[in-house]
């Protein structure tokens, strides 16, 4: 296993957006409610039986595994259709799951695959996941649904179905389900900081950065990503605060950031003094 991270003089800018449209589609009550009832007929081979079970319904999402307003709408409706036909199976509330995706920065597209999705229903204490996908087909969209197993590689049958949307070109397009801004931090908490590399400022140097530690979960996924995080270097050189700007599954948001929280810097200077700075540091996890 190699691992690199790099430091780099001011945030990147961003390739990804955050939409804060929402659609509002007029969903088939009849189809969802019918799907529905299929899904929980045989969700037995995903081992999920009623007393026994708990659902995490994720956004839907595109062929090319990034979701889109209506996919997340989608998802809210078959979670509260789900809920309300058998009460006996637990279904995670959705705002659990955007609250998780918020605090954690995961792209859908790094989500779109088995062993990430199943990973992600655990998080959440789920025992199964209800993923859906949706294709643009003109006037109309493809929705095709399966419930899976987080436990074992377990999924039920593909349920599917299609409905009118002559706005399909703008409910699908893609978007990330987290801001693209950085919450901002108490600013009682921290002093003034300056941007690495600009006001007449150097950036800050690895001193003593070790690599971070691989996770079980994502040596086992065989899973390669790189999160980038906004961090904080102090005047002494150490690390005051970090925050994920887009993270990754399987827990290596937090091994970067545990490593990078003992990391020491030879410090910014700005006219030969050392200076508290912002930098942003990717963490890239490789498999060999």
């Amino acid at each position: 296993m190699r691992l690199a991270a790099s430091v780099f003089l001011a945030l990147m800018g961003a390739a990804y957006s955050h939409a804060q449209e929402t659609s509002s589609v007029t969903l088939p009550e009849i189809e969802i409610r019918t799907l529905a009832n299929l899904i929980l007929q045989g969700a037995g081979k995903s081992d999920c039986k009623p007393g026994e079970c708990s659902i995490l319904v994720a956004n839907f999402t595109l062929p090319s595994g990034a979701t889109s307003p209506l996919g997340m709408q989608l998802a809210d409706a078959f979670s509260n259709e789900l809920a309300s036909q058998q009460k006996a199976i637990q279904v995670i509330e959705r705002s659990r799951f955007q609250m998780y995706l918020e605090q954690e920065r995961i792209p859908a597209t790094l989500l779109n695959s088995e062993k990430a999705i199943r990973w992600l229903g655990k998080q959440l204490g789920a025992t199964a996941v209800l993923g859906g996908t949706t294709e643009d087909q003109g006037a109309s969209v493809r929705v095709h649904v399966t419930l899976r197993s987080c436990e074992k590689e377990r999924a039920g049958p593909v349920e599917e179905f299609s409905f009118p949307d002559p706005d399909s070109n703008t409910d699908l397009n893609p978007i990330d389900s987290f801001p693209k801004t950085v919450p901002s931090s108490n600013p009682s908490s921290i002093t003034l900081v300056l941007r690495a590399g600009v006001s007449g400022g150097t950036s800050p140097g690895c001193s003593y950065c070790h690599q971070p530690n691989y996770t079980n979960p994502a040596r086992e996924a065989k899973f390669n990503g790189t999160v980038l995080l906004q961090v904080t270097v102090s005047a002494a050189g150490s690390t005051v605060e970090s925050k994920v700007v887009r993270g990754v599954p399987f827990r290596l948001n937090e091994a970067a950031m545990n490593a990078i929280r003992d990391w020491k810097f030879n410090p910014a200077r700005r006219e030969g003094e050392p200076v508290t700075c912002m930098v942003t540091i990717e963490a890239t996890f490789r498999l060999h």
